[in-house]
C-alpha cells in the first residue's frame, strides 16, 4: 500500500541523517572517556510537522500503512476520552538516534511520544553509511539491517556462520576449557543431502571433535528417542524426516555452520536404563565444551519446527543517498522493536533443565520467531543490526566510576545479565589463595541470584530440580574453591543461606504449584530447609549482599543422603543440618487473640500471630494455633546493634534407632529491627541503639509511621533482652 501524501512528504532522510550526527556524538564522547547523559540534541530540522492531529491519521491509516501503524500505537496508549487529542499537531522527530512520532500538547508537557519507528536498509546500505558518518554499529544504532523473511535462506545462514567464525578467529575468552573439549559419550552425525544422520559412539581419547549442542523444550515425548530397541537403527542411519521438526530444522542449523557433530539429548542418552543420571552429571562439559550451543527460544514443543517464514513490517521509502550520481536504494521503516523480542520472554527461558544450558556454554545462538541472535563472552549479536559489546558496557560504566573500582564486588559486575556475571565472576575473584574467600558477602551473591532466577522455571518433573542444575553447582564450587554443596546451599555459607524466604511470604509457605507431582511427593523430594521445596515462586535471600552481620548460631554437621553418592551435586533422598543457637520454644505461631489488649502474650507473639494472619490472607492453617509436632521454635540466626535474623521452625517427633527424638522442618524466617527510641530497655543500651538509628533507616530506605516504628523496636527490644539459651537442633 503506498504511503500517503502526507507520509510522503517527510524528509527521512533528513531526520536520518540527524540520527547518525546523533550517534556519532555519542560514541565521540564516550570514547574519550566522558559523560554521555542522552541529551536530546538539537539539530536544526529535528522537528517536521506531520498530519494535523491523530483523527486526520486514522482517516488516513486506511490508505497508508504508516498511518496504520501510527493509529495503532496511539490506541494502545489507553487514553480515555481521544477527544483531548483533537487538534494536537503529529510530530515527526529525530531524538537519541531514533526516530519518534510525538503529538504536540503546546503546553508544559511539550512533545509526547506516541511511538518509535526504527529505519531498515539493505546490510551493504547499512555499512556504507556507517562508515560515511564514522560511526560503528552499537547497542542502539540509527539504521537497522533488513532480515530474511526465509530462515533457512543462504543469506540468514551465513550472518550465522559470520558471527561463528568471528567469535573463533577473535575472541580467544570463548574457547571452551581444555578440560572440557574431550566429545560426549554419544553424537549425531549430521550427515548432507545425500547423507542421512546417524548416531556414533566416540572415545575418550577422540580429540579434536567440535560438536554443536541442542538446548530446546521437549513439550512432550519425542518421536526418535535412544532407546536400546532404537540403538543399531540410530547408528545406521535415519531419514532427517523420520525425526520431530525441531530436530530436523538444528540438523539444518549445524550443517550450515559446517559443524558435523550435534549432541541431542533424547538421541544421545540411552533413555531406558540408569545411563540418564550419569549423564545429566556432566552437563557442564557436554555444554560446556561445545563449539557453540543452539538454542531454541520460541519453540515449546520438539514437535515444532523454528526455521519458519517471518512476519515482517517494513514500509519502503525511496530515497537518493547521492543525488549528484543519482543513487537510488531503499530505505524502510517500521515499527520499533520491541525488547519483548529477546530470548528471554520465550517458552525456552521457563523452563527449569534450560537454564544452565544457557549459562555453561561460551557461544549461543538463539532462534526467536522473529531474529537470530548471537551471545558469547564478549558481546550480543542481533539480526536486525544491534552489537551489544562488553568493552563498550565497561566504558560506559567507567565514564560514571573510578577504574579501580572494576574490582571483586565492584557494582559494575552486578550490573551485567546473567550469562555475562557467570562468565566473567571469576576474574572478579581474589587471585590470592590467602584471602578469606568464603567470609566475603559476594564470594555467594552470584549463586544467591542464579537461585532467584531459577525457582521459577518449570519442569515436567520438579523432583529434577536439583539436577537440573548441578552443572552449575559444579562449575560454581570450582570458582569459589571448592566449599561443600548440600542441597542447593554451601554449608560455608549456610547461616545467611538458610535465611532464604518466597517472595511474598516469610512465615507462611505458598501452596507449591507442581501439576506433574502431587504435593506430598513434593515436599518428601527435598529438605524443608532447602530452597528446593518450595514452589514455582521466586525465592530471595535479602542478605544475599550483607556479611557484617554477626552469626549468632553455628552449623554443628550437615548430612545429606544423595541419590547417587558418585555425585555431590546431584538429586537427595534426604537431608539434615544440626544448628546450635540461641532458641525459643513457643506453644503456637498464631494466637487468633492477638489484636486485643486484654490478652496475655509478649509482643514477640503479637508480632508472629499478625504476620500469620497476614500472609494467610484470610484463612490460617490449624498446625499454627495447634501445632502437630506440640512446638515451634525460633533459632536466632544472624544480628547486629540494630537487626535480627531469625529461622522458623516446626516440631515433629521422629523415632531414630528406637529413641524418640525431636526433629525439625524449617517454617520460614523472621526479621526484627530496632528503627527508634523505645521505653521497653535500659537508658544505656538505648543511648548505643539511636546512634545506629539515622544509618538503618537509610539503609533500608524505610520511612514508617510513629507507630510501626514503635512496634518494630519494642517487639526488638523485647527479644535483646532476653537471654535465650543456647541448644541444639537438628531440622530436617
Amino acid at each position: 500500500m503506498p504511503l500517503c501524501a502526507t507520509c510522503s512528504s517527510v524528509d527521512v532522510v533528513e531526520l536520518l541523517r540527524i540520527c547518525l550526527l546523533q550517534c556519532r556524538d555519542k560514541q565521540e564522547t564516550l570514547s574519550d572517556g566522558e559523560p554521555y547523559d542522552n541529551r536530546l540534541d538539537n539539530y536544526e530540522g529535528s522537528e517536521v510537522k506531520h498530519h494535523g492531529d491523530i483523527f486526520e491519521i486514522e482517516k488516513s491509516s486506511k490508505d497508508c500503512d504508516l498511518c496504520e501503524v501510527i493509529f495503532q500505537a496511539f490506541k494502545r496508549t489507553n487514553i480515555q476520552d481521544v477527544e483531548v487529542a483533537r487538534g494536537l499537531q503529529i510530530i515527526f522527530r529525530a531524538s537519541r538516534y531514533k526516530i519518534e512520532v510525538c503529538y504536540n500538547t503546546d503546553a508544559k508537557e511539550g512533545l509526547i511520544k506516541l511511538c518509535g519507528l526504527d529505519v531498515y536498509m539493505d546490510e551493504p546500505d547499512v555499512e556504507e553509511l556507517f562508515q560515511a558518518a564514522q560511526i560503528k554499529e552499537d547497542n542502539s544504532p540509527p539504521i537497522l539491517k533488513i532480515m530474511e523473511k526465509d530462515p533457512v535462506s543462504k543469506k540468514s545462514f551465513g550472518i550465522a556462520s559470520r558471527w561463528l567464525k568471528n567469535c573463533l578467529e577473535s575472541h580467544s575468552s570463548c574457547r571452551p576449557p581444555t578440560e572440557f573439549q574431550k566429545p560426549p559419550r554419544r553424537l549425531i552425525h549430521v550427515g548432507n543431502k545425500t547423507q542421512n544422520p546417524f548416531l556414533v559412539e566416540t572415545f575418550p581419547d577422540l580429540q579434536h571433535v567440535e560438536w554443536l549442542s541442542l538446548s530446546y523444550c521437549w513439550g512432550g515425548q519425542p518421536s526418535e528417542k535412544l532407546t536400546n530397541d532404537t540403538m543399531n537403527e540410530l547408528k545406521n542411519g535415519k531419514p532427517l524426516t523420520a525425526f520431530d521438526a525441531t530436530i530436523q530444522d538444528a540438523v539444518l542449523v549445524t550443517r550450515a555452520l559446517g559443524i558435523s557433530y550435534i549432541w541431542i539429548d533424547a538421541l544421545c542418552i540411552l533413555q531406558d536404563g540408569k545411563e540418564w543420571s550419569d549423564e545429566a552429571s556432566k552437563m557442564n562439559e557436554i555444554y560446556g565444551g561445545s563449539t557453540v550451543t543452539l538454542v531454541i527460544a520460541s519453540s515449546d514443543s520438539v514437535k515444532n519446527g523454528f526455521l519458519k517464514e517471518r512476519d515482517l513490517n517494513y514500509i519502503p521509502v525511496a530515497y537518493s543517498t547521492d543525488p549528484a550520481e543519482d543513487h537510488r536504494a531503499k530505505l524502510f521503516l517500521s515499527p520499533e522493536w520491541d525488547d519483548s523480542e529477546r530470548e528471554y520472554n520465550w517458552p525456552w527461558s521457563k523452563r527449569g533443565w534450560t537454564m544452565q544450558e544457557g549459562l555453561l556454554p561460551n557461544r549461543l545462538l538463539h532462534y526467536t520467531a522473529s531474529q537470530m541472535i548471537w551471545k558469547c563472552c564478549e558481546e550480543q549479536r542481533f539480526e536486525r543490526g544491534v552489537t551489544e559489546r562488553v568493552e563498550d558496557r565497561i566504558s560506559e560504566t567507567l565514564t560514571y566510576s573510578d577504574y579501580h573500582d572494576i574490582a571483586f564486588g565492584s557494582e559494575f559486575l552486578w550490573q551485567l545479565p546473567a550469562f555475562l556475571k557467570f562468565k566473567r565472576f571469576k576474574n572478579h575473584l581474589p587471585i590470592s589463595l590467602d584471602y578469606p574467600l568464603m567470609s566475603h558477602s559476594d564470594t555467594f551473591r552470584l549463586w544467591y541470584d542464579l537461585v532467584e532466577d531459577y525457582t521459577q522455571r518449570r519442569f515436567t518433573k520438579i523432583s529434577d530440580r536439583l539436577v537440573a542444575i548441578s552443572g552449575l553447582a559444579r562449575i560454581y564450587g570450582d570458582m569459589i574453591r571448592n566449599p561443600t554443596y548440600v542441597a542447593g546451599l554451601w554449608k560455608e555459607d549456610l547461616i545467611r543461606g538458610l535465611l532464604w524466604h518466597v517472595e511474598g511470604a516469610t512465615l507462611v509457605p505458598l501452596v507449591p504449584e507442581c501439576p506433574a507431582d502431587n504435593i506430598s511427593t513434593f515436599r518428601k523430594a527435598f529438605p524443608s530447609w532447602s530452597w528446593a521445596s518450595v514452589g514455582y515462586e521466586v525465592v530471595k535471600n535479602d542478605l544475599k549482599t550483607n556479611n557484617s552481620l554477626r552469626p549468632l548460631s553455628e552449623v554443628e554437621n550437615t548430612q545429606i543422603d544423595l541419590v547417587d553418592q558418585r555425585d555431590p551435586f546431584g538429586a537427595v533422598e534426604s537431608g539434615s543440618v544440626t544448628i546450635t543457637g540461641p532458641l525459643r520454644r513457643l506453644p503456637r505461631l498464631y494466637n487468633k487473640e492477638w489484636a486485643s489488649a486484654e490478652a496475655s502474650m509478649s509482643k514477640l507473639e503479637r508480632h508472629i500471630s499478625e504476620i500469620v494472619e497476614k500472609e494467610s490472607q484470610g484463612s490460617v492453617a490449624h498446625k499454627y494455633s495447634s501445632p502437630p509436632g506440640g512446638h515451634f521454635s525460633l533459632l536466632q540466626m544472624l544480628g547486629d546493634i540494630d537487626c535480627l535474623h531469625l529461622l522458623v521452625l516446626e516440631a515433629t517427633d521422629k523415632i531414630l534407632n528406637g529413641v524418640n527424638v525431636i526433629l525439625y522442618r524449617r517454617v520460614g524466617i523472621l526479621k526484627l529491627w530496632y528503627i527508634g527510641p523505645s521505653s521497653y530497655a535500659s537508658p544505656e543500651f538505648i543511648a548505643t541503639l539511636k546512634k545506629a538509628e539515622t544509618s538503618i533507616t537509610a539503609r533500608l530506605g524505610l520511612r514508617k509511621k510513629r507507630k510501626t516504628r514503635k512496634i518494630d523496636s519494642a517487639v526488638f527490644m523485647e527479644v535483646k533482652r532476653e537471654n535465650w539459651v543456647k541448644e541444639t537442633v537438628i531440622i530436617v
